[in-house]
């Protein structure tokens, strides 16, 4: 009985010691750190990596280098085994930090450049993506001033850059969802070179499915931020306001976000309400602000807003984008009528209203 027991434990626990199958021992291994996919004028792809390496070491002091390989190639593998035939040791991609993809391919398609990422068992999570104007490899070739590393730099730039709103969220497993289904579509940050050592956030790319298919400035971009759910909640806003005669700046909070949709026989509205609160943290030459004037701030700041959010509705439907998720909640609160429509023509044609309410609540440290 007791062999039986032990022979049945043994069963149960063979499955918790299958050792480290996916062990990638560090020194056998050269990381990537960074990647590029550029959609050349002749049709092919150039795929660019980076791959940090340790150039001397001592006791005291090491030097490293990061070397930016690129390879062109009728498909990204073709051009992946070029860059394979010039470095030392096996390549791999489980730790690289960020993806950057020229508008050019992007028009074409995201799918070729994410797929390994959603194949592989050791693909990474924390992951940043950006479109890039020109050429994501010579991005990548930059020196920043204050990283070491430029898939530092980039990463860090993107992470604040949601942090403070300015940018939508984006990561490879944060958009696959929006890539393979229908109701909702993907955006993208825009990162481009501003000078030598330098990039700049410089606005927000637009996808219907898998292909680019408009874009907003960087002004546009954090109305977009600001209407859309999975994003940022803390915003700055800087705006000359009529009512004190200069420009101010505001620090927002939103506190909720809702999206209400009515069909008719052959109609369909919807309607985004979003709520902020804003704390006044400058106002130039210290000018003296009461109730009543705080109110007529509030209110012309809501009509500069929803003004500026009608642009972005105004250019999401042109581009065919359905980057607020109205489908869904029309899929999921009014299913008959979305079975009865082509969601990709009816969208560009609805009506979409803004709703965006402020109410500042401070007005300053020494008030």
């Amino acid at each position: 009985m007791k062999l039986i027991i032990k022979a049945l434990l043994l069963i149960f626990f063979l499955p918790w010691l299958t050792g480290c199958w996916d062990r990638r021992e560090l020194k056998e291994i050269r990381i990537e750190q960074a990647e590029g996919f550029d959609l050349q004028e002749n049709g092919k792809i150039r795929f660019t990596i980076t791959i940090p390496s340790i150039k001397s070491a001592t006791r005291s002091k090491s030097t490293i280098v990061v070397p930016s390989i690129g390879a062109e190639g009728r498909t990204i593998n073709e051009a992946y085994l070029d860059i394979k035939k010039s470095v030392s040791q096996e390549l791999d991609f489980g730790k690289a930090r960020v993806i950057l993809i020229n508008k050019r391919f992007a028009k074409k398609g995201l799918y070729p450049a994410l797929e390994s990422y959603y194949r592989e068992s050791h693909s990474p999570i924390n992951v940043k993506m950006a479109i890039v104007d020109d050429s994501a490899g010579k991005l990548l070739e930059m020196k920043a001033e204050d990283r070491l590393m430029i898939s530092d730099y980039l990463y860090d730039l993107l992470q604040s850059g949601e942090e403070n709103g300015l940018i939508p969220k984006a990561s490879p497993y944060l958009i696959t969802a929006l890539l393979m289904g229908r109701g909702i579509d993907v955006t993208l940050p825009i990162v481009n070179p501003a000078g030598a050592n330098r990039a700049k956030l410089t606005g927000v790319a637009l996808f219907h499915m898998k292909q680019m298919t408009g874009e907003l400035d960087s002004d546009h971009a954090m109305l977009l931020v600001m209407l859309s759910k999975f994003n940022s909640m803390q915003f700055t806003v800087t705006e000359h306001v009529a009512a004190l005669k200069t420009d101010i700046s505001l620090f927002f909070n939103r506190e909720n976000r809702k999206v209400t949709v009515t069909t008719g026989q052959d109609s369909i509205k919807a309607v985004v309400n979003v709520h902020v609160t804003g704390n006044l943290v400058e106002i130039p030459f210290l000018t003296k602000v009461d109730e009543e004037t705080l109110q007529k701030i509030s209110s012309e700041l809501e009509r500069k807003l929803n003004e500026r959010a009608k642009e972005v509705i105004k250019e999401l439907q042109q581009a065919n984008c359905d980057a607020l998720g109205i489908g869904v909640h029309v899929k999921a609160h009014h299913n008959r009528f979305w079975k009865s429509v082509k969601w990709e023509k009816v969208y560009p044609e609805i009506t979409i209203e803004p709703r965006i309410k402020v109410d500042i609540v401070k007005k300053g440290v020494l008030e």
